[in-house]
């Protein structure tokens, strides 16, 4: 099979949805299919990529926004021969992805990463829409594919409260547990001055939706000269999470981006993984640092519920409670004991349960099953035109337009 996955973002940029790809690239290739990403960015000499043209979003240079020809995607498709599209954002690749459907005739199926209502403060007002405006614009780019992917089955019953009515297939990514279990963290605690000290470790954007400001109050209860935070990963609120830092005189430690294939290294950094995002649609880092070895305290909602439903090595809490979170904190930090052990059921939870192994056949048959189908018969310039009568993103997308379809 030949397939093309198209994204907003993708490696070298670290998050969950670029290690989803690359992962499901990976694994399909080792079973024997052709795999092909059509991105914005992607690593030096990767194979089977197409690198669109694009300018960097505006409060996020890191992130990019594509400006490519249809036209060149088109002759891409047409040359690789692919079967069919994966769209891994409904924005500017998803538009594109849209056209490859409508132009070649070829089937969709699109994975839902990102819970969108709550990051609707990226986009700047006075364009920034309601949340009833997010939810109808999910449920409209999801009803014009084959399939829907649901990393979780909350996110699956989230996407058909919006209105979603195409068919919604419930597939985790998972996670390589090997590369997990058998890092070493070799010189980074020398490096970085943490020899002797005890690690509280965060792993992935800082910023207003993953809640790191709720972490850092927590830190701030516990803070003592032996401990250390250790955030890993850059976003648009670590400046002021390094000032409020230095104000209070916390010990924290912010790497900016790490390389992906230096992750596991830094995992090896922690005694406690600490998470408080209540936007997940999964979480990949959770299930890493338990793979790591790392008991995980971590507020229970969404995608985090239902990825460490029955795990023994993580502490789900229910109140975004500062005093419960710092009390919990201070018992493993404490007790040897309860540390190993959660430890210790937290790798036998991810190995047992979220092996990407399990998943890959899974994303093959969904792939099959849109390919029967066939391609739904879409007009996706009318169509765009149509969803933006609506709300605040009329003058958004009216000025983006011309860039987004040409």
């Amino acid at each position: 099979m030949n397939i093309g996955m198209f994204s907003d973002t993708y490696a070298p940029q670290v998050n969950g949805v670029a290690t989803s790809i690359r992962l499901y690239k990976k694994k399909l290739t080792e079973r024997g299919h052709r795999v092909f990403v059509v991105a914005p960015s992607a690593p030096e000499n990767e194979k089977d990529v197409l690198v669109v043209k694009s300018i960097p979003f505006p409060s996020e240079r890191q992130h990019r926004i594509s400006i490519a020809s249809t036209r060149k995607i088109l002759d891409f498709v047409r040359k690789e021969e692919i079967q069919v599209v994966h769209s891994h954002s409904p924005f500017f690749m998803g538009f594109k992805a849209l056209k490859v459907q409508e132009e070649l005739k070829l089937p969709h199926v699109h994975t839902y990463h990102t819970l969108l209502p709550e990051y609707r403060h990226y986009i700047p007002k006075p364009f920034t829409p309601s949340k009833r405006m997010v939810e109808h614009f999910s449920a409209w780019f999801c009803n014009l594919v084959n399939v829907v992917i649901a990393p979780t089955e909350d996110i699956k019953a989230e996407l058909e409260s919006y209105g979603v009515k195409r068919p919604i297939r419930v597939l985790p990514t998972g996670i390589e547990v090997e590369r997990f279990e058998s890092a070493e963290a070799g010189d980074l605690r020398k490096k970085l001055g943490l020899e002797g000290k005890k690690v509280l470790l965060y792993v992935g954007r800082i910023a207003k939706e993953k809640n790191v400001d709720f972490l850092l109050r927590i830190f701030e209860k516990l803070n003592s000269p032996d401990l250390f935070f250790v955030m890993v990963g850059d976003g648009p609120e670590r400046k002021e999470v390094e000032e409020i830092a230095k104000e209070k005189k916390l010990n924290l430690i912010v790497t900016g981006y790490v390389d992906h294939e230096e992750i596991p290294e830094y995992y090896k950094l922690g005694d406690v993984f600490v998470f408080a995002s209540k936007t997940e649609t999964q979480g990949l880092v959770l299930l890493e640092a338990l793979a790591s070895g790392l008991p995980v305290v971590a507020l229970k909602w969404k995608g985090v519920k239902d990825v460490l439903k029955g795990c023994e090595g993580a502490i789900l809490l229910d109140e975004e409670n500062e005093e419960v979170f710092a009390k919990t904190l201070r018992e493993i930090l404490t007790n040897t004991r309860l540390k190993n052990e959660l430890s210790r059921k937290g790798r036998e939870f991810v190995k047992r349960e979220w092996s990407v192994e399990r998943f890959v056949g899974k994303l093959e048959e969904i792939y099959m099953e849109a390919i029967e189908e066939g391609p739904l018969e879409i007009n996706a310039s009318l169509m765009i035109k149509e969803f933006v009568k609506f709300e605040k993103l009329k003058n958004f997308f009216s000025k983006l337009e011309e860039r987004i379809w040409r």
